[in-house]
């Protein structure tokens, strides 16, 4: 049995417990598991090159200080989305702020050429930024069932399910509900779910 299918029938508490008793092959495992999610997440906060990089290893570096102190190590996948969704908000304020003392201090006086047009950039990104919103705006775990929905089509709803701390039989609820929430929130309506 490779490493990869013997890791993936162990339990997240079991990998937690492992993990934080020192045994590397648990670690490595448990950032297997959840190394989608995080990037999804990251993805979501509309973080790219760096400060993508620099929110991952922020919330690796986090899980790595707080493995002892874990309450409920079977709902490790609910806490390292909570902790990613704080991580790149953060970032993303950071990489903001960056960017205005940049603009500020005169940036660059030559940029490569661009072929898009400004108008194409700017709707994109506005609805870019509609979704992120939409969907930070929503309470978890469907923010998170939505984060990886949006960059991991598809994903399975074991997956899901560990990722988010919900059982197996819920997810489909909760990913209709979720994405019924976003629409409204899209379209801009202010009617309430039941």
């Amino acid at each position: 049995m490779s490493d990869q299918t013997r890791d993936a029938s162990t339990s997240a508490a079991e990998l937690v417990g492992r993990a934080a008793d020192g045994d590397h092959a648990a670690w490595r495992a448990l950032i297997r598991r959840y190394e989608l999610m995080v990037d999804a997440v990251v993805h979501c906060h509309g973080l790219a090159g760096q400060d993508a990089e620099d929110a991952r290893q922020t919330v690796w570096c986090r899980l790595a200080e707080h493995l002892d102190d874990i309450r409920s190590p079977e709902r490790i996948g609910s806490w390292i989305a909570r902790t990613t969704h704080r991580e790149s908000a953060r970032q993303a304020r950071l990489a903001r702020r960056a960017r205005a003392l940049e603009a500020g201090e005169g940036a660059r006086l030559l940029d490569p050429v661009d072929h898009r047009t400004p108008e194409s950039e700017f709707l994109r990104a506005e609805e870019d930024r509609g979704v992120r919103e939409a969907i930070a705006a929503i309470e978890e775990p469907e923010r998170t069932v939505l984060a990886l929905d949006l960059h991991r089509p598809g994903a399975p709803a074991a997956e899901v399910a560990d990722c988010t701390g919900l059982a197996l039989e819920e997810v489909a609820s909760v990913r209709r509900r979720a994405r019924r929430r976003l629409l409204r929130l899209l379209r801009g309506s202010d009617a309430v779910d039941v």
